[in-house]
C-alpha cells in the first residue's frame, strides 16, 4: 500500500530533520472507494444507505526483518448495499487524516443485500506485497 502525502511528510521530517511531526493517531478507520481517492483520500468514497467507514486495528509482523508489515487484526464489516458496488481503492484514516491510499490489485464487487467483510489479515500495509 502507498503511504499518503501526510505520512510521507511526517516520515521525512522525523528521520531526516529535527522538525516536528503530526500527533500520532490512536484510532483508525478504513473507507471503500469506487475510483481514485485523490491526495486528500475522500474522492469516490462509497455513499450508499448504511455505508460507514469501519474501525480497524493493526498487528505489526516483523518476523522477516527485511519485510515488516501491518495487517488488520479483526474483520471489518460494511453494511450491505442495496445494489452492487465496485470497490477499486481503500483508504486507512487516522482521524481525519488519510494515512494509506491504495488501489486494490483486483476490483472487488459488493453484492446487493450482502454485508461486505474485510477479513482479518486481508488489509496488509508494507511488506513485499
Amino acid at each position: 500500500m502507498a503511504m499518503s502525502a501526510a505520512v510521507t511528510l511526517d516520515s521525512l521530517t522525523y528521520y531526516l530533520s529535527a522538525g516536528s511531526v503530526s500527533a500520532r493517531p490512536t484510532a483508525w478507520t478504513v473507507s471503500l472507494h469506487n475510483g481514485a481517492p485523490g491526495t486528500a483520500g475522500a474522492a469516490n468514497e462509497l455513499a450508499y444507505a448504511g455505508y460507514a467507514r469501519q474501525s480497524v486495528d493493526f498487528t505489526i509482523d516483523d518476523a522477516d526483518p527485511a519485510s515488516p508489515f501491518a495487517a488488520n487484526d479483526a474483520d471489518a464489516t460494511f453494511a450491505a448495499p442495496a445494489s452492487e458496488q465496485t470497490v477499486t481503492h481503500v483508504v486507512v484514516w487516522g482521524g481525519s487524516v488519510p494515512l494509506v491510499i491504495q488501489a486494490l490489485r483486483d476490483p472487488k464487487t459488493l453484492l446487493s443485500g450482502v454485508d461486505a467483510i474485510l477479513a482479518a489479515g486481508e488489509l496488509i500495509i508494507g511488506g513485499s506485497n
